[in-house]
């Protein structure tokens, strides 16, 4: 009862997020190369706002510590590199560096998830994954929304414009390799991402 009349007075839990459909991008990364041409540039980050506060520092160092204790070395035997950069808007990303499209998986995922069970979920925006058309050399960002737990395709072309119609060609090239944002006024653009 407690719930219906939550909904008739418009107090709504949000969705937890299933932060476990990260894990559909490898995947859908060779569909993504056999069908569109692209490649996972070996970058990711995560966006956040950051809180203030010694509890959140307190996170922040531990899941750069963990980052950096369980990064895997790349194929030269090089350690990949982990930075964390602060937009103009406000939002930190921790960039992620050097590392197979799976590791980098992985990684963003514990990133998350010390967030969110450290209580900063609501400071989750977003994760950034870059792809590079191998013919035209065009970048292809594939983001995932933390509070919805889809991915959506952004393409841009140029100073604040994007290629929606490559956009929406790319999600029917994954079809059900891939939980695609059906919402496509969520797909918002992020022009100064920094990988």
């Amino acid at each position: 009862m407690a719930k219906f009349l939550d909904v008739l007075m418009g107090k709504t839990k949000p969705v937890k997020a299933n932060l476990d459909q990260l894990f559909a991008l490898p995947s859908a990364a060779i569909t993504l190369s056999v069908s569109a041409n692209l490649k996972s540039l070996n970058t990711a980050a995560v966006c956040f706002k950051p809180a203030s506060g010694s509890a959140f520092a307190n996170t922040s160092a531990e899941f750069t510590e963990v980052l950096k204790a369980t990064a895997a070395p790349d194929d030269s035997g090089g350690k990949p590199e982990i930075s964390q950069v602060n937009d103009s808007f406000g939002y930190s990303w921790v960039v992620i560096s050097g590392q197979e499209l799976e590791n980098l998986v992985t990684q963003v995922h514990l990133v998350n998830r010390t967030l969110e069970d450290h209580g900063f979920s609501p400071q989750l925006l977003c994760s950034v994954f870059p792809f590079q058309d191998a013919l035209s050399n065009q970048k292809v960002y594939w983001i995932y929304l933390y509070k919805q737990g889809t991915f959506y395709p952004f393409v841009p072309t140029g100073s604040n414009r994007r290629d929606n119609e490559r956009e929406l060609s790319l999600k029917s090239v994954v079809g059900m390799d891939l939980p695609v944002e059906n919402d496509v006024s969520r797909w918002f653009p992020i022009w100064e991402m920094p990988i």
